[in-house]
């Protein structure tokens, strides 16, 4: 598998995980899906807990619920973190 499909891959992963949590909260899969791009495209924005946790509010969560809903959502939009040595142990192969 060449890193590319290994990113695409792991993304793909990290949106299907994001979208289970809108969907299990009942909206439907397009709009699930719609909620898990937002939510990966704002996982390195400095206000996503906020802006998230408005679209849970949107959909009628009580504030500290939502905030609760969007911290689990963008965990796991979350990139994972990159191993420093990662490089170094392919270059010894």
């Amino acid at each position: 598998m060449s890193s590319l499909d290994l990113t695409r891959y792991r993304r793909d992963l990290r949106l299907r995980s994001v979208a289970a949590v809108w969907e299990s909260a009942g909206c439907p899969p397009a709009s699930a899906l719609r909620h898990a791009e937002i939510c990966l495209s704002l996982a390195d924005h400095a206000n996503r807990v906020r802006i998230v946790a408005g679209m849970w509010e949107r959909h009628r969560f009580p504030p500290a619920d939502a905030v609760r809903r969007a911290e689990i959502c963008l965990i796991l939009a979350a990139p994972e973190p990159t191993d420093p040595n990662q490089n170094q142990r392919k270059k010894a192969k």
